[in-house]
């Protein structure tokens, strides 16, 4: 994928590449987006560092990630109602425009990889003993067999606000991003052993704009 500009779609919530995201959308400058770019093109979501998610303006991550899917639903309140997938990891390198929407010029980031099977095996070990700490031992997500896309996958099971699994999505290879998020599994399921309490971290599942 060349440097191309993308409409940018500001969440309180990380997406990660292969991921599915729902999003309900009722803002007049996002509700045009949606109509100009869905279902044949993509759009970027990137996740506030500073600001709103409605009606303001908000700073916005420098790694986000490409996502399409579907037309949408109209709901009975004039909102629409889509079902997404995350698709590639982009990096905003500079704002073009914010009429009707934001744009960005992006650019391609590329995973690194530097992982193998060991390393999956390791962070889903890693996973299971952190489910089972909290008494959802029967919850364990599929995780690809592949490196990277296990290596998402897993990151969004990661207990913990968007900023920690922001810094997730942008480390540049699966290999370390297996192992951040097997040490976050350990000391998370260490700290329930030890206080009976961890980090909230679940996904919201359907994010209005």
């Amino acid at each position: 994928m060349p440097a191309t500009s993308f409409p940018v779609f500001a969440l309180h919530q990380v997406v990660f590449p292969g991921a599915p995201l729902s999003l309900r959308v009722f803002e007049p400058r996002y509700r045009r987006l949606v109509d100009d770019v869905v279902p044949d093109g993509r759009f970027v979501v990137a996740a506030i560092r500073q600001g709103r998610e409605v009606a303001g303006p908000a700073d916005v991550f420098r790694v986000g990630v490409t996502v399409g899917g579907a037309a949408p639903d109209v709901l009975p309140d004039g909102s629409l109602a889509l079902d997404l997938a995350g698709h590639e990891r982009v990096a905003l390198i500079e704002p073009i425009g914010d009429d009707p929407y934001p744009r960005w010029r992006c650019e391609p980031y590329p995973d690194e990889g530097g992982a193998g099977t060991d390393d999956v095996d390791a962070a889903v070990d890693a996973l299971h003993a952190y489910l089972a700490s909290i008494g959802e031992d029967e919850a364990r997500p599929a995780v690809p067999t592949d490196p990277v896309a296990a290596s998402y996958a897993l990151a969004g099971a990661v207990p913990g606000l968007p900023a920690v699994r922001q810094s997730l999505l942008e480390l540049p290879g699966a290999g370390a991003r297996l192992g951040r998020a097997a040490a976050v599994f350990r000391r998370e399921a260490a700290l329930v052993r030890a206080t009976g309490a961890g980090i909230a971290g679940a996904d919201l599942g359907v994010s209005p704009n």
